[in-house]
């Protein structure tokens, strides 16, 4: 083959540090590695973007992605775009096309990985996707090839820079979410809108990614339980730190050898101060990885940005032309991606854990008393109690319990948030030591 040909759709953040990666690093694919990559084509329809970006000269800039997914002379198309609207019909009309696909779309992945791996099989071609999850750092290839060899169990991850950035300020400095938040934005590290990342909806994006490929099924972003950080305070990140933990966001993936099901669900935890992600701080990412003849891996590293990204992306392009190469264009199947093939997500009843619970009551005789009697009667232990010496009428007493399963947990919280003593909901944060 004389050239496998890369069109690339969307110079911005990530595309243009994918273009520049590519440019110095093309010499050594050819050369070292024997893969005559060329950058075909560039489309771009603000071509403001590309006056700092220095292309071959035999790249063609296109503003109408369409011309460069037609080119006959293309093999691999590269999508930074983003979202889920414009870039799924690219990327259907690129696979359509008989062209292979990389991508760094978590959410396309996970809203529509269904129809794109299905289509993609059926003409033939590869969609690779290791952007998509953890930025620069090695995620998806370290679940399908370092690890497959194992069965992962579990898998707990910090992927969220943005939501990791605001706590870790929270608990350095005791600042209040809005003010950090306020000042994430300032520094660029959250964006104008942040609600798909302070809600856990980009969190959950890789979590249903990741768990899917553990299971070997379908498992839908929308059956999953997300929980943001919106409703953490000072007084929740002072608690925790008084009781030997910090509070993350976290992406908690659990397996048990041989099961059909899948326990998937993100939201925040409090993680023991010697746990091995408690000081994963400011905007870094880590997953730990459980298999089951390995044991705990983690991958640790920048979650976002230009050149972190963009050497992900870089990554699958090699991939995908050493697959070309050998005639091996379908080497890391994914049929199981299908609807036909969705996974189940382990309810309420299954689910298992110690919790914090912060109650906001009124200060007389007997309501601890009550909130204990109520515990207990749905099968709930309590660890430790918690409750400042303060002379108000509204305070928070602080519980921590035993293992108890979710459904007698909310269950309880029912029934102790009917009471008049209480003012307001509780404070539930679930605990991973």
């Amino acid at each position: 083959m004389d050239s496998i040909n890369i069109a690339v759709l969307g110079a911005g953040t990530v595309g243009g540090g994918t273009i520049k990666l590519l440019n110095k690093q093309l010499s050594f694919f050819q050369k070292k590695l024997g893969l005559p990559l060329r950058l075909a084509y560039v489309a771009e329809k603000n071509t403001f973007a590309l006056e700092e970006i220095s292309l071959p000269a035999d790249t063609t800039v296109v503003e109408d992605a369409e011309i460069a997914l037609r080119a006959k002379d293309v093999h691999i198309v590269v999508e930074l775009i983003g979202g889920t609207g414009i870039a799924r019909e690219l990327v259907r009309t690129a696979l359509e096309e008989k062209k292979h696909v990389v991508t760094a779309n978590k959410a396309l992945i996970a809203h529509h990985g269904p129809e794109l791996f299905s289509l993609a099989e059926k003409q033939g071609v590869s969609l690779y996707f290791e952007a998509s999850v953890g930025g620069g750092m090695p995620t998806i290839k370290t679940i399908r090839e370092a690890l497959v060899g194992n069965e992962i169990l579990s898998v707990t991850s910090i992927i969220n820079g943005t939501c990791n950035y605001i706590l870790s300020e929270m608990t350095e400095k005791g600042a209040d979410f809005n003010n950090t938040l306020r000042e994430a934005q300032r520094l660029g590290y959250a964006e104008a809108d942040p609600t798909l990342d302070i809600e856990g909806g980009d969190t959950g994006h890789k979590n249903a990614i990741m768990a899917s490929l553990l299971l070997g099924k379908y498992v839908s972003y929308d059956d999953m339980k997300i929980e943001g950080i919106k409703g953490l305070t000072a007084e929740d990140i002072a608690f925790a730190g008084r009781l030997g933990y910090v509070i993350k966001l976290v992406g908690i993936i659990k397996k048990r050898a041989g099961e059909k099901c899948i326990d998937a669900r993100v939201h925040p935890v409090m993680l023991s101060n010697d746990h091995i992600l408690a000081n994963v701080s400011d905007v870094l990412n880590a997953v730990l990885f459980e298999g089951d003849a390995v044991g705990p891996v983690m991958v640790y590293g920048p979650g976002a940005g230009e050149m972190p990204t963009a050497s992900a992306v870089v990554s699958d392009i090699v991939d995908v032309a050493r697959n070309i190469m050998a005639q091996d264009e379908k080497r890391i199947p994914m049929g199981y991606y299908t609807e036909a093939n969705k996974a189940t997500i382990t309810d309420d009843a299954e689910i298992e854990s110690r919790y914090y619970l912060r109650f906001t009551v009124n200060n007389k005789p007997g309501v601890l008393g009550k909130i204990a009697d109520t515990l207990a009667t749905h099968g709930i232990s309590i660890a430790s109690v918690m409750q400042e010496e303060n002379e108000v009428s509204i305070v928070s007493i602080v519980i921590l319990t035993f293992t108890a399963t979710e459904k007698n947990v909310k269950d309880a919280l029912q029934e102790i948030e009917a009471s008049e003593e209480v003012e307001a909901y509780t404070q539930l944060i679930r605990i991973e030591d």
